[in-house]
């Protein structure tokens, strides 16, 4: 799962990117590709955290 979550932060990593390229940083292709990509880290470290507790 957690390698599954990884994959996935890259991919829209670099989709972010290239879409920023673009286009400018407000625009709402790169902000929602922001969004994704902030609540799949959120998501990441949140199975980080429970991971080392327990």
């Amino acid at each position: 799962m957690e390698q599954l979550i990884d994959q996935q932060i890259e991919e829209l990593r670099l989709e972010m990117h290239e879409v920023a390229s673009d286009k400018n940083l407000t625009d709402y292709r790169v902000v929602s590709i922001s969004c994704k990509l902030d609540a799949l880290i959120n998501e990441f470290y949140v199975m980080k955290r429970l991971k080392i507790s327990s």
